[in-house]
């Protein structure tokens, strides 16, 4: 069996769960707090979330994209449908998909800043949440799905799986607070990487 094969495997038997335990219950598991034998690994996330690519951003009735956020929600559940969920996560979470200690942006600027909120993507606080009291997992082990979708297509050209601590050493994150952390994505970084995923910082293939 070949490498992606073996991966889509072992993801696909984890979504099948995933799939079957969201149906059974009326809470949204993709809310839930994180399983260890159902959290899918940056490779296996790749697998299930290449179809997403070239996927275009949401419009309302006048044509224009949609706002930050209901655009961010849109696409939070077209990953959480791509990784077996039924009901979507709950909007303005963190991170976005507990089970899977999944944070995911959408970004359709000509210019990228990507916003992490009140914490340092690279930070080993382990947040004192009622989500987080059995896995205790620092903020730096959380994971991340960036996905840009540059004009004028809107179409998602690039993502990036990564932890947090990943994240801040591949791009550099500020280490001062003005309103939220944030990081800063170059227009020719984004086309140096147009058509790739990228786990870890490495292409995946």
């Amino acid at each position: 069996m070949t490498r992606h094969g073996s991966l889509f495997r072992s993801a696909d038997a984890k979504r099948d769960r995933i799939h079957a335990l969201d149906l059974a219950d009326g809470d949204p598991l993709a809310n839930a707090p994180a399983d260890p034998s159902l959290l899918f690994t940056l490779e296996e996330l790749a697998v299930l979330l290449k179809p997403l690519m070239r996927i275009e951003a949401p419009r309302d009735t006048g044509n224009r994209i949609l706002e930050v956020r209901p655009k961010g929600h849109w696409f939070e559940y077209q990953v959480g449908t791509r990784l077996g969920y039924h009901y979507p996560p709950g909007a303005g979470l963190f991170p976005d998909v507990r089970h899977q200690l999944l944070e995911v942006k959408h970004h359709t600027g000509k210019s990228i800043t990507v916003d992490f909120g009140r914490h340092h993507p690279a930070s080993k606080e382990v947040l004192e949440v009622r989500w987080n009291e059995k896995v205790r997992v620092p903020v730096c082990d959380i994971r991340y799905l960036i996905a840009l979708a540059p004009p004028p297509d809107f179409r998602v050209t690039v993502m990036v799986l990564a932890t947090g601590a990943e994240i801040d050493s591949i791009f550099g994150v500020s280490p001062t607070q003005t309103i939220k952390y944030q990081m800063g994505i170059s227009k020719q970084w984004r086309e140096e990487h147009a058509g790739k995923i990228l786990v870890s910082g490495q292409e995946f293939r």
